[in-house]
């Protein structure tokens, strides 16, 4: 185990304290020589310039889109780049097995490192199935992908004692097991990890016999409280009511499962959707092949941000293969649609 975790001897603000003692406090923290992180980047340059700087100590992202926009590949990014910079996170998956999430960040990595020439997904894929080798892990991604998805599991040692998995179910794992796995790897590592959450609307229910939108506005308000109480981020990901699933429709804040207190409780809301499917056509009119090759793009909004301006809309290229996203985004200058436009 590492050092006591700060929690232990914390104690919330749930009392009256005047500003002189929240500067002294603060004051005694900045100059530790172990001061507490503050701020986790994502390791996306102008989303994190976006936000002020990264995922911030106390809030509450969310992340939707509709199916099949890179929702968890973007998320398992971000621990990625947050366990790189020397901070720790950990992924609550609901939906993939930590062996697929290692064979993503693989392959993410290979991408990251060497760029449209490191293996696909595929090949990493196909060492993990082991149909027809012999060896364990290195011997057998040599085989199937090569040198760089070596160098690329060498580098994923570097940091994968700060970056945790948990399989999570919605039969078993609720707000009470999130926490106390969080205060394990919080323990593990002396500092408070950045709370990934893939997905909000599969955490188990407190009482199964609320409706769904009161399930989801008192997970919603405990992610929040979560993350106040460990001096953390948590990333929440969220899925689309169905209006927010209808084609033709793009998706908005509103169509989120429990969209009020989505709405209210997070500091950051980001929402991702196909840049073809938004922008406007008089934005093709001189270009046929444009619409397609926006395929590849992936606009975030930012519905919500506290840190800083909402509505941006910044576009990152879709990398898949490779199960990654490019890093270097840049702002839409394309005028973008309120609704989703057929194909």
């Amino acid at each position: 185990m590492g050092v006591a975790p700060l929690w232990c001897n914390r104690t919330m603000d749930q009392k009256l304290t005047s500003l002189t003692t929240v500067v002294e406090r603060t004051d005694v923290r900045l100059r530790s020589p172990q001061a507490e992180v503050r701020i986790w980047p994502t390791g996306f340059p102008i989303l994190d310039e976006s936000i002020g700087g990264g995922f911030r100590a106390g809030a509450l992202n969310v992340l939707a889109g509709p199916q099949g926009q890179g929702k968890s590949t973007m998320a398992m990014q971000m621990c990625r780049n947050a366990a790189v910079s020397g901070c720790s996170a950990v992924m609550f998956s609901f939906e993939l097995e930590a062996e697929v999430l290692l064979q993503r960040l693989i392959s993410m990595e290979a991408g990251l490192m060497f760029g449209h020439s490191a293996p696909p997904i595929s090949q990493i894929r196909e060492a993990f199935d082991g149909r027809g080798q012999s060896g364990g892990l290195p011997e057998r991604l040599a085989e199937c992908a090569g040198p760089m998805a070596i160098e690329a599991l060498m580098s994923i040692g570097r940091y994968s004692d700060r970056l945790v998995i948990h399989r999570s179910t919605t039969a078993h794992t609720d707000m009470q097991s999130i926490s106390e796995c969080a205060k394990e790897v919080y323990a593990d590592t002396g500092q408070p990890p950045l709370i990934v959450v893939d997905y909000l609307q599969k955490v188990k229910p407190f009482d199964r016999t609320m409706s769904e939108e009161q399930q989801i506005t008192l997970i919603t308000q405990q992610l929040k409280d979560l993350a106040i109480d460990f001096a953390s981020p948590v990333l929440a990901l969220s899925s689309a009511d169905r209006d927010g699933l209808k084609p033709g429709q793009r998706m908005r804040a509103r169509h989120l499962k429990g969209s009020t207190a989505l709405a209210y409780e997070p500091d950051v809301v980001m929402i991702m959707n196909t840049k073809a499917d938004i922008v406007n056509r008089d934005a093709l009119i001189y270009d046929v092949n444009g619409l397609e090759k926006m395929r590849e793009w992936t606009v975030v909004t930012l519905e919500k941000n506290r840190q800083g301006s909402g509505g941006l809309d910044i576009e990152f290229r879709k990398k898949f293969l490779q199960g990654r996203f490019d890093i270097d985004g840049t702002v839409v200058s394309e005028r973008l649609v309120e609704e989703r436009l057929d194909g």
